[in-house]
């Protein structure tokens, strides 16, 4: 038995439980050490969705939310912050926004348009039209 190692992994399992609580992803007693996941933390763990993105939803999605609104909270998803935008695909991107049926706000050089476009071009089956986004 190693004590001090026992103690770090009670205090890692702390932390991110503290997190996870603060996200609403579960629920934990502090002082019985007892975890239950609420229904946002079963979602997240279900479909993959990160704790900072269930963050930014459970602070920007309200009752009142725009349709325009809500295409841009999901295109701030953490799992979306690394895709750029390419030099090829902009004229494509143009065009496709220009076809997707909520407007979006952003210009087509920002990542979050990106993200916007393509979420809303395949909830609505559009086809895309040249080769840089297929990739």
């Amino acid at each position: 038995d190693d004590d001090v190692l026992e103690q770090k992994r009670v205090d890692l399992i702390h932390s991110a439980s503290l997190m996870l609580r603060k996200s609403n992803l579960i629920k934990y007693d502090e002082k019985s050490g007892k975890l239950q996941s609420t229904e946002l933390g079963r979602i997240a763990s279900h479909y993959y969705i990160t704790s900072t993105s269930m963050d930014t939803y459970n602070n920007l999605i309200q009752p009142s939310i725009t349709t325009i609104e809500l295409f841009r909270v999901f295109a701030l998803s953490a799992e979306f912050k690394y895709i750029p935008v390419r030099q090829d695909e902009k004229l494509e991107l143009a065009k496709l926004m220009g076809r997707v049926p909520v407007p979006v706000k952003e210009s087509i050089e920002e990542p979050h348009a990106k993200i916007n476009v393509l979420l809303q071009a395949y909830i609505s089956r559009l086809k895309l039209e040249g080769l840089a986004l297929m990739a």
